[in-house]
C-alpha cells in the first residue's frame, strides 16, 4: 500500500490563514465545517449568518469533491486578505475540477462548482506540488463580501 501526502498549505495571508488537514474519509466535509465555523467567529464577526451558512456550504462541497475524486489527504485553508475570504482546498491529484450538468435523478453530484459561483465566489485552480487547489473566492463586491 503506497502513501500519498497531501500538498503544501498555502502561504498565510496578513489578516488571518488557517490550514486543516483533512481525513480522505466521508467525515472529512464535517471536520472541515467545523473548523471553517470557528475560524469564521474568530474573523469575521461581523460576516451575517446566512452568509456564514453559504461558506460552509461551498467549504461541505469543495471538500466532497476532493474525497470523491481524489485519492489520499486534503487539506482545507481558510484566508482573510484585504477584501477578500478564499476557502481553498488541496488535494492530491493534478486532475482539474469540470463543471458538469447536476445530476438530479440519480445523485451522483455535479452541482458543487455551479453552488459556488451562484452564491458569488470567484472559482479558479491552482495546480501545487503534488495536485491541486480549488479556490472558492469572495472579495468586497461579491454577495459574502463585507456588508458596507
Amino acid at each position: 500500500m503506497t502513501t500519498t501526502t497531501a500538498p503544501p498549505p498555502l502561504t498565510p495571508g496578513p489578516l488571518g490563514t488557517e490550514t486543516v488537514p483533512l481525513p480522505s474519509a466521508p467525515e472529512a466535509p464535517s471536520h472541515a465545517r467545523r473548523a471553517a465555523v470557528a475560524f469564521l467567529r474568530r474573523t469575521l464577526p461581523a460576516l451575517a449568518p446566512d452568509r456564514h451558512d453559504d461558506v460552509l456550504l461551498i467549504v461541505s462541497e469543495l471538500v466532497t469533491n476532493a474525497v470523491r475524486h481524489a485519492r489520499g489527504p486534503s487539506a482545507l485553508t481558510l484566508s482573510i486578505t484585504a477584501g477578500t475570504l478564499d476557502i481553498a482546498v488541496t488535494d492530491c491529484s493534478c486532475v482539474p475540477p469540470a463543471p458538469r450538468a447536476p445530476d438530479l435523478t440519480h445523485g451522483t453530484g455535479g452541482m458543487g462548482l455551479h453552488i459556488a459561483e451562484d452564491l458569488g465566489a470567484r472559482v479558479f485552480t491552482e495546480p501545487v506540488p503534488g495536485g491541486k487547489c480549488v479556490h472558492a473566492a469572495f472579495d468586497d463586491r461579491s454577495p459574502t463580501g463585507p456588508r458596507k
